[in-house]
């Protein structure tokens, strides 16, 4: 049995079921089959991994793809929000807190995988997307624009002609292995992780009126991360009801086998987050998995290819699940391949416009590497930490967020002309993280210091950035802003600068160039971390 399509999708999961519906609602007669191996529906809740998303993957679900209903079903997130290591971690209230105290301008969501991939899919089917499910690809060879799949579904053999091939296989990467495109990640972290049907509420750890009322909205709303020397813990709420928990944590200082298992994480939370191990055990009758990824960070050498294939999601890059920027992965790496596709659909020549696709995709998680590769031992330090979670805010919303929002990404003309700018972002930004590294080895001053919030719904300009997202704006208004945001940027980074090597001249010698500084954009922070401008 042979059958023709336009597009054959390897995988259906969150990455290949976005990808078919932004295809199809640009392409209506486009043919589209996904082929997934598992049985649809998926478990709720146990299912995979990645339920955090940011502004990048949420307007991407909510205004690109039209699932504003689907998302409906899904938690509204209160940001991200972090609580630093103090003494024995048995008591949160005493933790230094950096998180939001009301929703941020532009929403964010916490996904429950399985049931947003089962929404999902029938959202393709309405569309008219053939969806395999129990399918499993047997082998496929490459062409130009011209692929032959062999497909196993109900004990049956199918072959598939199919000008494109898209590997949305998620870690089994089958056009990566077939094409030996891997290429190694040398950011060394490995994760466990398990879900619990229960859901647990941050804010019922503690009874203490005052540290509940400085949040005005619920803090289980937020992705919670426990931090120490190199690791976090994360807590995200589901909205089936249950928990994901996670454990991230640098190889160098903690071995991944000492929470490799489900037993042995238990024993480790012990260890590090005891006051959080004892939720845990009451709800241990309310397991439901566990699952664990060594060296989880992976590159790949080729994404795109004008003779008709590509790769999408986990198949491809991942980086770290540090500020969730997995589904912004997806939407941007979707947005370049459905570009690709329609293009060539409608006749044109893609050849070039790849190979300027490939490399923007590749400068992308080039400039993402700083923020993560060695920085794990920074996350003990709460005032450099913090800093850091600030200034790491501040470049994603005043660059990819506020060209992805815009849909200037796939826009060639300006990319080029933005190019300057964004590389100058680049080589500050390494220059800063090098920074960060240097000075929480010099100041401990946060060791003994409890009981503060960092609340940055107060800090201004951050949230005029997060809000001014969604500003509509022109090309040369857009050019204008990326402008004002470096040298922001710069008047930012002056400052950090300014008050590290005041308390610290020693710090100097590893700080970038920069100009004296007179702003105050951090000084509240600065000073309810016990220091001076």
């Amino acid at each position: 049995m042979l059958k023709a399509y336009d597009v054959l999708i390897m995988g259906g999961g969150l990455s290949g079921l976005t990808l078919a519906i932004q295809l199809k609602l640009r392409a209506k007669n486009i043919r589209i089959l996904i082929a997934e191996k598992a049985s649809y529906p998926v478990p709720e809740a146990a299912h995979k991994v990645g339920e955090s998303s940011v502004e990048i993957a949420s307007f991407y679900f909510e205004e690109i793809l039209g699932l504003k209903d689907e998302l409906e079903n899904e938690l509204p997130k209160l940001g991200l929000r972090f609580f630093y290591t103090y003494r024995n971690n048995q008591d949160i209230t005493q933790r230094i807190e950096l998180g939001p105290s009301i929703y941020p301008a532009s929403k964010s969501y916490q996904i429950d995988r399985g049931r947003f991939e089962n929404a999902l899919i029938e959202h393709c089917l309405k569309l008219g997307i053939d969806f395999q499910d129990s399918c499993k690809i047997k082998e496929f060879t490459l062409g130009k624009n011209d692929h032959q799949i062999t497909l196993l579904h109900n004990q049956q053999k199918i072959t598939i002609q199919s000008k494109w091939l898209i590997d949305a296989s998620g870690r089994m990467s089958l056009l990566k292995r077939k094409l030996k495109l891997a290429k190694p990640a040398y950011h060394n972290v490995n994760a466990s992780w398990f879900r619990i049907n229960h859901g647990i509420k941050i804010d019922d750890w503690v009874t203490e009126q005052q540290w509940k009322d400085r949040v005005k909205e619920p803090r289980w709303l937020s992705t919670n991360h426990l931090l120490g020397k190199g690791y976090w813990v994360w807590i995200i709420p589901l909205s089936s009801g249950s928990t994901s928990i996670g454990i991230v944590a640098d190889a160098k200082i903690h071995p991944y086998a000492e929470f490799n298992t489900f037993e042995r994480a238990k024993v480790w939370i012990k260890k590090y987050e005891p006051q959080f191990a004892g939720i845990i055990d009451q709800h241990l009758n309310q397991f439901q998995d566990f699952l664990t990824l060594k060296h989880y960070s992976h590159n790949c050498k080729k994404m795109f290819s004008a003779d008709g294939w590509a790769i999408t999601g986990d198949a491809g890059v991942f980086l770290d699940p540090f500020y969730s920027p997995g589904s912004d992965f997806i939407a941007m790496n979707n947005s370049f391949i459905t570009e690709l596709i329609v293009k060539q659909y409608a006749g044109e020549d893609i050849a070039l416009i790849t190979e300027q696709y490939e490399k923007l995709f590749r400068t992308l998680f080039l400039a993402f590497c700083p923020v993560y590769e060695d920085q794990y031992p920074i996350m003990g330090n709460a005032k450099v930490m913090s800093i850091k979670v600030i200034w790491d805010f501040t470049l994603y919303w005043s660059g990819v967020a506020v060209l992805f929002f815009r849909s200037k990404l796939c826009d060639q003309m300006f990319m080029q002309s933005a190019a300057v700018i964004l590389q100058q972002i680049y080589q500050l930004n390494i220059q800063m993280q090098g920074f960060f590294r240097k000075w929480a080895e010099t100041d401990l001053s946060t060791e003994n210091m409890s009981d503060i919030f960092l609340n940055y719904s107060n800090i201004e300009f951050l949230q005029q950035l997060n809000k001014d997202l969604h500003k509509v704006q022109s090309d040369e208004e857009l050019q204008q802003q990326l402008i004002q945001n470096i040298a922001f940027v710069r008047e930012l980074a002056n400052e950090i600068v300014a008050e590290a090597t005041r308390l610290f001249p020693d710090l100097k010698e590893y700080a970038p160039e920069l100009q004296e500084s007179s702003s105050h954009h951090l000084q509240d922070i600065f000073a309810q971390l016990g220091s001076r401008l």
